[in-house]
């Protein structure tokens, strides 16, 4: 991984046919507080620098993933290397019209948008933004599109911020390099992309999104990315076509038949009429509260030896939820900060009260 991601010092000698030989030092640190980051520095005769360039990219070529089709999905930054995705396209509870523009929207990409964009002389890379408060369903959005595309023949990409190094633009640059040294269509999926936008790697993502840094498949890459804070965002970004071609709002529960259809989709075989009862509290919740309301109450009913979850019992798991989350609401509006104040001395006032 020497001029990659490796620390230590090392010197190199050069010849040229027909020219003379010369020497250059690299040297290269991690820094490690919060997140990791490489520094390094080379020393090159002035006179040499292309010869310089071109070894780096050599080096560069030497480590660049080489990815092939596969029945599962590549993982780049993440404690496994592959995952297999296992959510169907009807398992996804949410409105009609949201999961048609979206699957249509990469469809069309991948059949008809390629060939225009490079008609145009443009890089074939389009991306989309999933934006909704968390637990709306936008991961299990992108888990069952990546079994789409599988199934399609095209190559699934995810970015994983879950080891040591967290979010960092390393990871994206290593997934570009992927992206664009395949041979087939490319799903490149990232999570919670404001995780990226952070001091200087902000300026990248940016050249990422319509700069030179942009990865030229000739056969079509598609980002799918995801925010649960839409609000950071940058307006360079979220605001100037080009750099996100689309953003899909993924919504709350709206209406009470998308309510019920989730409710019978987690109570499973438990299911029965009376179970409506709590349907008007699930509005305006994301799909992971109804989870949890239907797991709760099923695992009460099992741990009290009853065959059966009863209305009473469905309703109890949503109050214990509602007062859990209201509770954790007054925590972070009411919490002070820990030290030393008098008495006779009022708190300086902090972003959480």
């Amino acid at each position: 991984m020497v001029l990659t991601a490796s620390a230590g010092a090392f010197a190199f000698k050069f010849s040229e046919d027909g020219g003379d030989a010369f020497e250059a030092i690299y040297a290269s640190a991690y820094f490690s507080d919060d997140v990791q980051d490489l520094t390094a520095v080379a020393l090159v005769p002035a006179n040499k620098l292309e010869g310089w360039a071109a070894f780096e990219f050599a080096c560069a070529r030497a480590v660049r993933p080489r990815i092939r089709r596969r029945r599962d999905v590549y993982i780049i930054g993440g404690t496994d290397a592959f995952f297999d995705p296992t959510v169907d396209w009807d398992d996804i509870i949410l409105a009609d019209d949201i999961k048609a523009r979206l699957l249509d929207d990469m469809e069309a990409f991948f059949t008809k948008g390629v060939g225009i964009y490079r008609q145009l002389k443009l890089p074939p890379f389009r991306k989309l933004l999933l934006a909704g408060v968390p637990g709306t369903g936008k991961t299990m959005l992108c888990a069952a599109m990546a079994k789409i595309a599988i199934s399609k023949g095209r190559v699934v990409v995810y970015v994983s911020g879950a080891d040591r190094d967290g979010a960092s633009f390393e990871k994206i640059q290593r997934a570009l390099q992927a992206v664009t040294a395949a041979r087939y269509p490319v799903l490149l999926i990232v999570e919670e992309l404001d995780a990226y936008l952070q001091g200087d790697d902000k300026a990248r993502v940016l050249n990422v999104l319509d700069g030179i840094e942009s990865p030229n498949n000739p056969k079509g890459a598609l980002l799918l990315a995801t925010t649960n804070y839409p609000e950071a965002i940058d307006e360079r970004i979220s605001k100037r076509p080009g750099r996100l071609d689309r953003i899909f709002v993924i919504p709350t529960i709206q209406d009470e038949a998308q309510a019920v259809e989730m409710l019978k989709h987690y109570m499973g075989e438990q299911w029965h009429e009376g179970h409506n009862v709590v349907v008007p509290d699930l509005i305006d919740q994301p799909g992971a509260f109804v989870r949890e309301v239907a797991l709760h109450a099923r695992m009460l009913a099992a741990h009290e030896h009853k065959t059966e979850v009863t209305p009473e019992l469905l309703t109890q798991s949503v109050e214990s939820l509602l007062r859990q989350m209201r509770s954790e609401r007054d925590f972070l509006t009411q919490r002070r900060p820990i030290g030393l104040i008098s008495p006779n001395k009022k708190p300086n006032k902090t972003p959480f009260g």
